[in-house]
């Protein structure tokens, strides 16, 4: 002690906080702790203080032993300069630390340990399972290994891997046989981690603890932790870290297919393998476990020696015989097998303890299985027949697990149900039909799980659920009609679990909620009428998980205080809640915080700048969220390895002359939407492929993005091929690639990603070339958008016959250059898009469909003039699939549009901003039209809208159609053509009138009176005009319209279809000066007949002289 500059003393504790450990050692030292926020300047200062000197520091009490923050502690307590002499003691209460921490023979170790490494071939699966068993042995038993004789041992084809044999030889007795227990189930298999605990327990694999407080179930998980970190089982699916939601997946465990081999090989001729398929043999008399598969009918081995056998396992087994199996069975599972009832042989298995037999067609659970009690575990779940339980369902006193979820016509339970004192999982999920618990649910006080999910009619929970007094786990999730919670809900006292998301009918939580003071989980999500938290919320001082998504009206304004002192909180979702109007300075207390989700909070108004106190802050969950919050928050001062999600943006830091990136931050997260952008600021391939995102199975959104025309450090060609995807992904986005070709797993895309559905291809200058998407066999959607130099979409595009079976829709942006699609993928005519519904073709002007027109229902086409423009052989390329077409953009005279002739089925077209005088001639073709849109853009040319304008007054009158232009499109029901807003304010400046469509009715009084007079055979033009000014001045005089001026009634008659068809009679109209109305009175006369030249002078005299009372006036009122 005399020879050290330095000394500190601190006290661990069981709870590890690194940054508090380096601020204690400081404050001794130095005496003052002011400013340091986070763990960078806590290290910083440590460096400062104890530069050049030496320090003897002690560690009491430590009990912290994951390798990581032990590595961490160690990196910060001595990574100094040379002159730094740091002596750390470590006092601690379990071997496991001690071993960990300690550095004896740690050279030795390493050498060993790089000699064992290399002979396990560079798998890393071996080289996982040695090293989890080696972890806490000692230098002799990693020699024993190296040195071990089965390194050398003969090996085939058919051996399974030396290393992973030496696993296995150093497990305990017990581990050995659940570990190759494991290998019954078939290659490939799922199954629920629970219920695999419960086989162990069943067949006796599980021995007693020493400590009477641990039961079998936790020793069985111990077993379950021990095969993981061997790599021996695996899980389905990795739980989402970025998130920490709990999903069913995350519970289903499989083993990899080298980990069956070797189960299956030290298993031996205890296992029985029966599959109807395949021809059997007969049995050797030692088969303790069986598989049977899509086998119907009895079982010769069970003739032979059914005494030894305590395990079988049915799969797509219709009818099943159990008459002759033995009472000492102990396990039957019939989880695969088709709907259909029980054996009336089943009480006969007295010793049987597990029985899985879900989906059965009973109406009620039999009575023979509340006969067998031993039974420990079953499960009818999906028996959508049941509907009660029998009174003697309290006989089964041993029953540990029940699961009846998914009987949706099971409507009560018995009173007896208290009877299962030692029930410890009860699953009621959606049983639809229940509507309340019996009182002696409270007699259950072994209950450690309850869930009632689903069950939408149970309104209310009765008082003695607050018995449970060693209830975890609670989810009454979707239970609609419940309103409130019992009071009695806060004896609850170790309930750790809670979800409440789905309660559509909660309307508020009682004050007594504040006294579940162990709860860690709690999930409200979708609690839409949940109105505000009780002031007793910030009392749940250890909850970790708080999910309020969607709660609609929770009153966040003044409840985000409350949530704000929850300081152990490490995941917070406040998505889609419109009261949340500010995030306040306080959230700085939740220190503990690693995930904070605000998407779709679009109402946030005030964000605090700084976050120095959310150390632990990784994720930001930003999505939807207003433009102002996502720039405050790029703006504001974070950790530079807090992660706003499912953006993330790719920058480069500095340390020292190196130069990393911050894309090694992903490596911990398994989110399910990642889009990674500015991947140029990427410094090196490894840091690519530390990312390691094969492994990230819960990912189903990928997006990568380069900057483009931006310099890179790493070729985009390497970058990619280390972005290898998960298998799992449904969405791939790739923009901005500069590379020319594609990486592996992108053209062999088919094998490795089963699931992809949607694929975007954007901003890829130098792509000639695709890869052959179409093998794809869920592929439902594919972009391409920007390829500057993309020409030709060929066959090679599909990558072999049977291309694109499921693809929806199709679209294409901005392909300048693109000049030829051939539409068929064969030369015996499959087209390369089947099935396809939509194509949107946009500003594509070269492209070319070749041989035909592709096999599609809707398109939409713009600025793309060669498709319209192109004619086919007669015969070969008509569309019969295509129904809906929308037009845009397109600069075609009336002539050249030779696409309609090829659409014979076509029942509905739009045309949007067309600029031409007349509808195009190919019109005729689309004999199944029966519905046309047309906007017209005349770009304020006075002649063509006057033209257009005497089209839509010809065809204004519904019962007037057959003057449509086109007599083939007989099938036409519904006709809209309206003028852009430019011509529009033309009509209204110049005529005070607009025109609507075909479907326009006058709109004013006067307007729908003139539609009713009829000029009569024989009336002179002179008696028809005096009848019409009539109508308007006496109208003018009760207030109903308006003194006309002559030329507007000249459009009025000819609106209606009168004239005649000589300019003499235009230009003898001397009160009409205006030249616009001549123009429009002459278009008018050229289209219509009805009027004599004789009637040319009277036309001028009686537009000039005033309305003779005498006139008579032919008409209706």
């Amino acid at each position: 002690m005399q020879n050290f500059d330095l000394r500190a003393w601190v006290y661990v504790s069981p709870h590890f906080d690194l940054k508090m450990i380096g601020k204690s050692i400081i404050s001794q030292i130095k005496g003052q702790v002011e400013g340091l926020h986070d763990l960078q300047s806590v290290s910083n200062s440590l460096e400062e203080i104890m530069c050049g000197r030496s320090c003897l520091i002690v560690l009491d009490d430590l009990w912290e032993s994951s390798c990581s923050q032990l590595t961490d502690l160690l990196q910060m307590l001595s990574n100094f300069k040379k002159e730094s002499m740091i002596r750390i003691i470590v006092t601690t209460r379990t071997e496991e630390v001690a071993g960990k921490i300690g550095e004896d023979e740690k050279n030795v170790m390493e050498n060993i340990g790089r000699d064992i490494a290399n002979k396990c071939q560079g798998v890393p699966m071996a080289a996982q399972a040695l090293g989890f068993m080696l972890r806490n042995k000692a230098v002799g038993e990693w020699k024993n290994v190296r040195d071990s004789d089965i390194w050398s041992g003969s090996s085939t084809t058919d051996d399974v891997m030396p290393s992973l044999k030496l696993s296995y030889y150093q497990m305990s007795p017990y581990l050995k046989l659940c570990f190759s227990y494991c290998s019954v189930f078939p290659k490939g298999f799922e199954v629920h981690r629970g219920h695999l605990i419960q086989q162990w327990i069943s067949l006796g694999f599980i021995p007693p603890s020493p400590d009477k407080h641990i039961t079998l179930e936790k020793v069985g998980e111990n077993y379950v932790n021990e095969l993981l970190g061997m790599s021996f089982v695996q899980y389905s699916t990795l739980t989402s870290l970025s998130t920490r939601e709990d999903t069913k997946n995350s519970m289903l465990l499989r083993m990899h297919d080298l980990m069956h081999d070797l189960g299956r090989s030290v298993i031996g001729d205890e296992l029985l393998l029966v599959d109807g398929e395949k021809e059997y043999s007969s049995s050797n008399g030692n088969y303790r476990y069986a598989l049977v598969l899509n086998h119907e009918g009895q079982m010769a081995v069970c003739n032979d020696e059914p005494a030894k056998l305590r395990a079988i396992h049915f799969s797509e087994c219709p009818e099943i015989q159990l008459s002759l199996l033995h009472k000492s069975l102990r396990i039957l599972d019939l989880g695969k097998c088709p709907r259909g009832n029980l054996p009336a042989s089943i009480g006969k298995l007295k010793q049987l303890r597990y029985l899985s037999a879900p989906d059965m067609l009973h109406k009620k659970v039999p009575k023979l299985v509340t006969s067998l009690s031993k039974l420990i575990h079953l499960n009818m779940s999906g028996s959508i027949k049941i509907s009660t339980l029998p009174d003697s369902i309290g006989k089964l006193i041993s029953l540990l697990h029940l699961d009846l979820s998914g009987c949706c016509k099971l409507h009560s339970l018995p009173e007896s149900f208290g009877g299962l004192t030692n029930l410890a999982h009860l699953n009621l999920a959606n049983c639809s039909l229940l509507e309340t618990l019996p009182k002696s649910v409270g007699k259950l006080r072994s209950l450690l799980h309850l869930d009632l999910s689903g069950c939408r009619n149970l309104s209310s929970l009765p008082e003695s659920l607050g018995d449970l007094m060693n209830l975890s786990h609670l989810n009454l999730s979707n239970c609609s009609l419940l309103n409130t919670l019992p009071e009695s809900v806060e004896t609850l006292r170790n309930l750790l679990h809670l979800e409440l998301c789905g309660c559509t009918g909660l309307c508020s939580l009682s004050e007594s909620f504040g006294e579940l003071v162990n709860l860690s989980y709690l999930d409200m999500k979708n609690c839409y009428d949940l109105r505000s938290l009780p002031k007793s919320f910030g009392r749940l001082c250890e909850l970790q998980y708080l999910n309020l998504s969607g709660c609609l009206k929770l009153n966040l304004k003044v409840d985000i205080e409350t949530i704000c002192c929850l300081t152990k909180l490490q995941y917070l979702n406040l998505s889609c809640c419109p009261s949340l109007m500010h995030i306040p300075e306080s959230v700085n207390n939740l220190k503990n915080l690693h995930t904070l989700d605000l998407s779709r909070c679009n109402w946030i108004e005030r964000f605090p700048k700084r976050l120095r106190g959310m150390t632990s802050l990784k994720f930001l969950l930003i999505q939807g969220c207003s433009p102002w919050l996502q720039q405050r928050v790029r703006e504001s001062q974070f950790k530079n390895d807090m992660l706003t999600l499912p953006k993330f943006i790719v920058q480069r830091t500095a340390s020292g002359i190196c130069m990393s990136s911050n894309i090694s931050l992903l490596h911990a997260v398994h989110a399910a939407e990642l889009e990674i952008e500015c991947l140029e600021n990427v410094t090196s391939i490894e840091e690519a492929a530390a990312v390691n995102l094969a492994d990230k199975s819960v990912l189903v959104k990928l997006v990568l993005a380069w900057t483009p025309a931006v310099g890179r450090v790493v070729e985009d060609e390497g970058l990619l091929r280390e972005l290898h995807p998960p298998g799992n992904l449904k969405f791939l986005k790739v923009q901005g690639y500069m590379g020319t070709s594609f990486s592996g797993w992108m053209m062999n895309m088919a094998s490795c990603l089963l699931h992809l559905v949607c694929i975007e291809m954007v901003d890829l200058p130098r792509c000639e070339h695709l890869p052959p998407f179409g093998q794809l066999k869920n592929l439902e959607q594919l972009t391409l958008k920007r390829l500057p130099i993309f020409r030709k979409l060929g066959t090679e595009f599909c990558g072999g016959s049977g291309a694109f079976k499921k693809l929806r829709e199709f679209t294409l942006i901005d392909l300048e250059t693109l000049e030829e699609w051939v539409t068929k993928a064969s030369a015996n005519g499959e087209f390369m898009f089947p099935n396809l519904h939509k194509l949107e073709i946009c500003r594509c002007p070269r492209l070319r469909l070749k041989p035909c027109l592709p096999r599609a229902t809707e398109w939409r086409i713009q600025a793309s003039h060669e498709i319209i423009a192109t004619k086919y052989a007669v015969g070969t390329s008509f569309s019969l699939t295509l129904s809906k077409l929308h037009v845009t953009e397109c600069l075609l005279l009336s002539e050249e549009w030779a696409l309609f002739e090829y659409l014979p089925a076509l029942e509905i077209l739009e045309i949007s901003n067309y600029q031409k005088k007349k509808l195009p001639d190919s019109l005729v073709f689309l004999v199944s039209l029966r519905s046309l849109k047309i906007d017209i853009s005349t770009n304020n040319s006075q002649e063509e809208l006057c033209d257009w304008l005497v089209f839509l007054a010809a065809i204004s009158d519904d019962r007037r159609l057959a003057v449509f232009p086109s007599p083939n499109l007989t099938a036409l029901e519904n006709l809209e053509i309206s003028l852009n807003d430019e011509s529009q304010r033309w009509c209204k400046k110049h005529d005070r009138w607009t025109l609507q469509n075909v479907k326009n009715k006058p709109t004013t009084f006067f307007e729908r009176q003139v539609a009713n007079i009829q000029k009569k055979v024989g009336q002179s033009l002179i008696s028809y005009i005096h009848a019409i000014k009539q109508l308007a001045e006496r109208l003018a005089v009760i207030g109903l319209g308006q003194t006309l001026r002559d030329e507007e009634i000249i459009r009025l008659i000819l609106d209606h279809r009168l004239g005649s068809e000589d300019r003499t009679l235009v230009m003898s109209i001397t009160s009409c000066t205006d030249d616009i109305t001549l123009n429009y009175l002459y278009a008018h006369l050229r289209r219509v007949n009805g009027f004599s030249l004789s009637d040319t002078s009277q036309v001028s005299d009686t537009l000039n002289s005033p309305t003779s009372d005498n006139e008579s006036y032919h008409g209706s009122d």
